[in-house]
């Protein structure tokens, strides 16, 4: 058993937030990597209905639809689809952070929440609003790329009292941007994407020029 499992309680949630704009392969190995290595029986999938600090190109409703595609492909139990930021975003509420981890921690109260993260979102983890609220109500899940530099603020988050796991990842350099920059070129990228996420992509010509 690892030292990061160790400190996971068994009741723990991941939450595995994020535009996926398209759902894509290397989400998918995240989220198993995490499920294996902290030994998490749930992880709640959270598609962003309204990204504030980066637009998405797709529809929050095309998003979500996406991902819930690629579960049902994945057919892995512990993966759970989680609309509630989307539902947020259509009457026009705020779907921040720490707005939503109020939102679970009603829904499932008592639960330890851990929330996951690449190490790009990590780095500017503490521009996150209400930050400092958020490390006391949930710790942080990193994935770490071999050789990548340890994040600025990572001092700073364990000084003010944030519980940060590692979860190890071979690299993966697939993103959303390359992919959605081959479609747009009318290429379909080769196992980047789950097939029932590629049918759906062609089938409503999303990120098509």
């Amino acid at each position: 058993m690892s030292e990061a499992t160790r400190q996971v309680p068994e009741d723990s949630i991941g939450l595995f937030g994020g535009r996926f704009d398209p759902v894509h392969r290397a989400h998918l190995h995240m989220a198993q990597a995490a499920a294996d290595q902290l030994g998490l029986l749930q992880i709640r999938w959270l598609v962003t209905g309204a990204p504030v600090h980066k637009p998405a190109q797709a529809a929050a409703r095309h998003r979500l639809k996406m991902t819930a595609l690629a579960l049902e492909e994945l057919s892995d139990p512990r993966m759970q689809l989680d609309d509630r930021e989307v539902l947020a975003a259509e009457l026009g509420e705020s779907n921040a952070t720490y707005i939503t981890i109020q939102s679970i921690q009603h829904d499932f109260p008592g639960r330890p929440l851990i929330w996951l993260l690449g190490q790009d979102q990590f780095a500017h983890f503490t521009l996150w609003q209400h930050w400092d609220w958020l490390i006391h109500n949930m710790a942080l899940a990193v994935f770490a790329r071999p050789g990548a530099p340890e994040c600025s603020d990572q001092a700073l988050l364990r000084e003010q009292g944030a519980t940060l796991l590692p979860v190890r990842m071979p690299p993966d350099e697939v993103s959303s941007t390359q992919i959605r920059e081959a479609l747009h070129e009318g290429v379909l990228p080769s196992g980047l994407l789950p097939s029932r996420v590629a049918h759906y992509i062609s089938q409503h010509h999303l990120y098509s020029s």
